[in-house]
C-alpha cells in the first residue's frame, strides 16, 4: 500500500472515529436520547431494529406539532421527577445485568402527532379528518378505519392525538385515546444505523 493509500485510508477511520464519539456523547447527555425501533407500526417510515435519534429538549420550548414523530412513554411521565429518577437507576442496573431490557421496563410508544390541542379528530372511509379537512398522508401504508375510540373526538388540554404510519397493525389512539403531553419523551429528529438507513426522519 503506497503512502498516499495509507493516509486517505488512516483519514477516513479518524472520521468514522469522530463521528461514532460524537453520536455516543449525544446519546449520552439530557439532550438525546437513543431509542431501537421494535415494532412494525410505523413502517414504511421507520423499521423494526433501526436506531433513532430523540431530541428530548426541544419541546421545552415549543410543544409537538402535527407530523412530529415522536416517542413516549406508555404508563408514566416523562416530566415527574420520580420516573426520570427511577429510569435512571433502571439505566444503570441494565447495562451491567444483561437480564434485564430497559425497554420493556419501561415501555415506548413510536407513533406520528396527528391531533393537537383544539383539534377535532375524525376517520371516514379510510381517511383522516382534522377539523373536518381531509389531510394528506403519503407516509401512512394500510387502510385506516375506526376502532374502539368513539369518532369524532376533540382533544382537550395537553393532550394528543396519535396513529402509527402503518394503520393496520399500529396500536395508536384509535384504541386507547389521547394521550398526554406529559408523556413524550421527545421527538425523532434521525436515523443512527445501520448507517445505509442515516438520514433526517419526516
Amino acid at each position: 500500500m503506497d503512502k498516499k493509500k495509507l493516509l486517505k485510508e488512516i483519514a477516513s477511520w479518524v472520521i468514522l472515529f469522530f463521528i461514532a464519539f460524537s453520536i455516543a456523547f449525544l446519546f449520552s447527555s439530557k439532550a438525546y436520547a437513543k431509542v431501537i425501533v421494535k415494532e412494525r407500526s410505523m413502517e414504511n417510515t421507520l423499521f423494526e431494529n433501526q436506531h433513532m435519534m430523540v431530541d428530548i429538549i426541544g419541546y421545552s420550548f415549543k410543544g409537538p406539532q402535527r407530523g412530529d414523530i415522536v416517542t413516549f412513554f406508555t404508563n408514566e411521565e416523562k416530566g415527574n421527577l420520580l420516573n426520570d429518577l427511577q429510569r435512571y437507576i433502571d439505566g444503570i442496573e441494565c447495562r451491567f445485568d444483561k437480564n434485564k431490557d430497559y425497554d420493556e421496563l419501561h415501555e415506548r410508544y413510536v407513533k406520528r402527532v396527528i391531533g393537537i390541542e383544539g383539534d377535532v379528530i375524525d376517520i371516514q372511509h379510510g381517511s383522516v379528518y382534522v377539523n373536518g379537512e381531509k389531510i394528506e398522508e403519503d407516509y401512512a401504508i394500510g387502510e385506516t378505519l375506526a376502532r374502539e375510540v368513539q369518532l369524532p373526538i376533540k382533544v382537550g388540554k395537553d393532550k394528543l392525538f396519535v396513529l402509527g404510519d402503518n394503520r393496520e397493525v399500529s396500536i395508536d389512539s384509535r384504541e386507547f385515546g389521547l394521550i398526554d403531553v406529559n408523556q413524550i419523551e421527545g421527538k425523532v429528529i434521525l436515523r443512527v444505523y445501520p448507517f445505509k438507513s442515516v438520514g433526517k426522519v419526516k
